[in-house]
């Protein structure tokens, strides 16, 4: 399928996953629709904003989002808009709630009488908790955080107004994911930053085992989904599948950054309910659109590094 002036909405395009995608759209020649909260930063769509066209509602508001729904009428629908926070703090169960499940309903309950041809739906590896690695689409999903809770909620409301509503949605659960633009308190922007800035970064013992995934390899997966009939009620894992400890990340980090940064291995301890490991069976997603990373850690890395030395002018 072409992308030439396709109508194509993104929920969340002012966030790290959803800019890169559509800064992506964009240079594919789609008509790229975006759905930003009023006052939201704007910084990560700087270079294409003359190319979006932008509507401002909070997805937790149904009334403010069918007007801009009905206006645009999306072909294509990638929504990636949700409050992000794996603290297991009983504060955050609401606004989670609010946000990523009743978000999520809302933005469907928006479209539901649209002709859109696809709507790809986002959830997160945190919803198989503390369950064995390889993680698969079919186990059991255990989560441990308000966070974890709030996405497979969305997920599971998705699947079932595939099978109740007979609506063409997709479901990508995506697997850590890094590269330039991210400022979050995940694992590999945290230790570039404190590397970098504050030539010092403190961690756990860094033996649990995770995949990483650069932005751009997942970027290609939610194209490569979204064109592809049989995934339609589907839910795919998104991730190479290749574990790596973060002590080893955290070598590789050091190596490309240089100038002596402190790294203070074992300074905090694992999280409560941290699995010791985590990556996926991505058979699935493979067999189904063909998708295969296409990005090495070290080089991915190397391309964040570059990136964040930019940003902070170091």
């Amino acid at each position: 399928m072409s992308w030439h002036d396709r109508r194509v909405l993104v929920t969340g395009a002012g966030g790290f996953i959803g800019s890169h995608l559509a800064r992506r759209l964009v240079g594919e020649g789609a008509q790229v629709q975006i759905l930003l909260k009023k006052d939201e930063s704007r910084w990560r769509l700087e270079d294409i904003l003359d190319h979006l066209v932008v509507g401002e509602a909070d997805i937790a508001h149904l009334p403010s989002l069918q007007p801009i729904l009905s206006r645009f009428n999306p072909q294509v629908i990638f929504h990636l808009a949700a409050l992000v926070d794996v603290s297991r703090s009983w504060d955050l169960i609401v606004p989670m709630a609010a946000t990523n499940v009743l978000g999520t309903v809302n933005l469907l309950t928006a479209l539901k009488h649209s002709p859109f041809e696809v709507f790809v739906n986002t959830s997160s590896s945190e919803e198989y908790g503390d369950a064995p690695s390889p993680c698969r689409e079919d186990q059991r999903e255990s989560p441990l955080s308000p966070y974890s809770f709030s996405k497979l909620s969305s997920t599971h409301f998705c699947q079932m107004a595939v099978k109740a509503f007979d609506l063409p949605i997709t479901t990508v659960r995506l697997f850590p994911t890094y590269g330039p633009f991210q400022e979050s308190a995940m694992f590999i922007p945290s230790a570039i930053k404190g590397l970098l800035v504050e030539k010092e970064f403190n961690m756990s013992p860094g033996e649990q085992k995770r995949e990483f995934n650069y932005v751009d390899d997942v970027v290609e997966a939610y194209l490569k989904v979204a064109v592809c009939p049989d995934a339609r009620g589907a839910v795919l894992n998104v991730g190479n599948g290749f574990p790596y400890r973060t002590r080893e990340v955290i070598d590789i980090l050091q190596r490309l950054i240089g100038d002596g940064g402190t790294v203070n291995v074992g300074a905090l301890p694992y999280r409560k309910g941290e699995g010791m490991e985590c990556f996926c069976d991505n058979l699935k997603l493979r067999q189904l659109t063909g998708w295969s990373p296409g990005v090495s850690l070290e080089e991915g890395l190397r391309l964040t590094v570059e990136w964040y030395k930019a940003y902070y002018n170091v």
